[in-house]
């Protein structure tokens, strides 16, 4: 994996895929400890096989069209439109079209939960 390319406070342009080549791209955007932001490039055909993440998962498809398979259904995310996954959920990626996306993954909660004072 490589390393971070935004540190905190800096813009970071998510590339079109008219300027990026045809084939698997990967690009770790931002870590830290409880978030993950990932540029994904997935090509059209590809399939990120059954997995699942120890945090919260967000697939937002920037362009083209992606099949994303959980809960065993499937459904089509196409440019604009984001899914939801839950810690430890399994799903796997399909690309109709290629496709980019920004995954965002976010590490599950550390501790009790906090009570908010007057809620």
């Amino acid at each position: 994996m490589t390393s971070p390319l935004v540190k905190p406070g800096q813009t970071v342009n998510v590339q079109l895929l008219s300027t990026v080549p045809r084939a698997w791209q990967k690009f770790v955007l931002i870590k830290t400890a409880n978030v993950e932001l990932l540029h994904l490039v997935i090509p059209k055909g590809e399939t990120v096989p059954t997995h699942e993440a120890q945090g919260e998962v967000v697939l937002h498809c920037l362009e083209g069209q992606i099949a994303v398979s959980a809960r065993g259904c499937t459904d089509v995310l196409s440019a604009g439109q984001l899914s939801y996954f839950l810690v430890n959920e399994p799903f796997a990626i399909h690309g109709i079209e290629l496709a980019s996306m920004v995954v965002t993954i976010i590490a599950p909660q550390q501790g009790p939960p906090v009570e908010l004072i007057g809620d």
